[in-house]
């Protein structure tokens, strides 16, 4: 016999596993997408393909984890998470997904990094959340853990999210590693709880 979920048990639902389907999903993605991303990296000072495909790779699948994690919740007026490839110059600071009144910002952190720093996410300083957020921007922080049967091959991931609070009610600080002090900003899960 099934057990009724409650309205409270739906919201309290903070992990999704992504199966290979959606991996694939976001590595073909992130690989279309890659040389429309590079030219930001590198105005950033970044260069390592690897971290960019990465950053792109993780981010996406932090989108499709907090899709599915809202529809579990039962809040299925939630956007989908934007597949579409854009140029360089298209590119924006908008929210990854959006709920209702309320504009998601999704972060994500792999499970490796957060082992290493603590939840943590990063924000570029330029992004105009810093100058005009409002109460419906919801930032939604999240860790990955991928499902590897070998180096080669990602089985899934599980996404769980770590924080989800509105941006003008959270402590921002400075990213612990120094050479990303003058152009990004950290929100650390231990200064949010």
């Amino acid at each position: 016999m099934k057990k009724d979920t409650t309205k409270s048990e739906l919201s309290t639902v903070n992990s999704y596993y992504l199966s290979r389907d959606i991996i694939k999903i976001c590595e073909v993605f992130c690989s279309k997408v890659l040389h429309t991303n590079a030219d930001q990296y590198y105005k950033r000072k970044q260069s390592d393909i690897n971290k960019i495909w990465n950053d792109i790779f993780y981010g996406k699948i932090s989108e499709w984890g907090v899709y599915f994690i809202y529809l579990e919740r039962g809040r299925t007026n939630i956007t989908a998470p934007d597949m579409k490839i854009y140029s360089s110059k298209q590119k924006s600071f908008d929210a990854d997904l959006c709920y209702g009144l309320y504009n998601l910002h999704v972060k994500s952190q792999n499970s490796e990094s957060a082992e290493k720093y603590g939840d943590s996410w990063i924000f570029q300083s330029k992004d105009p959340l810093f100058a005009s957020p409002t109460e419906y921007d919801i930032i939604v922080g999240c860790r990955v853990t991928l499902d590897e049967s070998s180096k080669d091959f990602i089985d899934g991931a599980l996404v769980e999210i770590k924080l989800e609070k509105r941006f003008i009610d959270l402590n921002i600080g400075s990213p612990k590693l120094s050479k990303f002090s003058g152009d990004k900003k950290a929100i650390y899960l231990k200064d949010n709880l």
